[in-house]
């Protein structure tokens, strides 16, 4: 393409202002209409005139100005060892990962807001904060992917782990008030998708109601055993719910069946977790008994 058809879909428009000071970061500009051009990152300016990149193709001496609202996407080279970043995934070291990727991410942080080919690390990193228990910052990455509609599956899955969040993060009217806005809550028969269920469990959990709760978990395992994604979480949600109805046999019942069918998953560490608090639990309550009979 030459450099008139260029500038034109470029807006024509090249840098007089003083922009921020950048290494030059190498990316692929998509423009809307798919046009795309190989190049690098040279600047950015955020001021009263507007939000401006800078983005050089190495064919002219001076960058090209565009705003950064007019960008459809940009695709950055991101330097991750995607074998050790599973070896590291398969191996539960979360808070590792996390630190990888937050070294890898830096140079691009400036243009966060702008969409890219960082969404699915975003992803990534929103389910291991979720799994670290680090619930605000879980959102704030499931708040964007929520709101980018490009990819519909990465949207859902936003949207799946603000409930999440927000209901392991103990705020179940900010959940429900989400549930109902998505539509999560109306229509749990039997067939419904294994997330609504899961994900409504949890906050009937949350909410003491365990009677609904344990009918809801029942049906993700009776009709989605072929779904790992959801089975998992929720036979050891089955086995909190038993916890929390003081149904210790059925809870401890439930873990031996996560010990072997899932050994070395999340939901064994989490079971296992659960496990030394049903035991103690069964000593606070044989002491009081023991105690009661004492009394009398």
């Amino acid at each position: 393409m030459n450099k008139s058809i260029l500038c034109l879909a470029l807006s024509g428009v090249f840098m007089t202002g003083i922009a921020a000071e950048a290494a030059p970061i190498k990316a692929k500009l998509i423009m809307p209409g798919d046009k795309s051009w190989e190049g690098s990152i040279v600047g950015r300016e955020v001021g009263p005139n507007g939000d401006w990149i800078e983005f050089s193709t190495g064919k002219s001496p001076r960058p090209i100005r565009l705003g950064a609202n007019t960008i459809k996407e940009l695709v950055f080279d991101v330097n991750i060892d995607q074998d050790k970043l599973n070896e590291m995934n398969q191996n539960r070291e979360y808070e590792r990962i996390i630190s990888a990727l937050d070294r890898a991410m830096a140079p691009f942080a400036e243009y966060s807001d702008i969409p890219s080919n960082l969404s699915r690390y975003n992803a990534l990193l929103m389910e291991l904060h979720y799994k670290t228990k680090n619930f605000d910052k879980t959102l704030e990455f499931a708040g964007k992917l929520a709101a980018d509609d490009r990819d519909p599956e990465l949207q859902e899955k936003g949207r799946i782990y603000q409930a999440l969040a927000l209901i392991d993060g103990e705020r179940p009217d900010e959940a429900e008030e989400l549930l109902s806005k998505y539509g999560w809550s109306e229509g749990l028969s039997s067939d419904a998708a294994p997330e609504k269920l899961y994900i409504t469990a949890k906050l009937m959990t949350l909410k003491k109601q365990y009677a609904d709760a344990m009918e809801l978990v029942a049906k993700v395992i009776a009709f989605n055993s072929q779904d790992p994604d959801w089975m998992q979480p929720a036979e050891l949600l089955c086995a909190e719910v038993y916890t929390e109805l003081g149904m210790y046999d059925s809870a401890e019942e439930v873990i031996r069946q996560i010990s072997l069918l899932y050994k070395n998953t999340n939901e064994d560490d989490l079971a296992q977790q659960l496990k030394i608090r049903i035991e103690k639990l069964r000593a606070e309550k044989e002491l009081n008994e023991s105690l009661e009979s004492e009394e009398v």
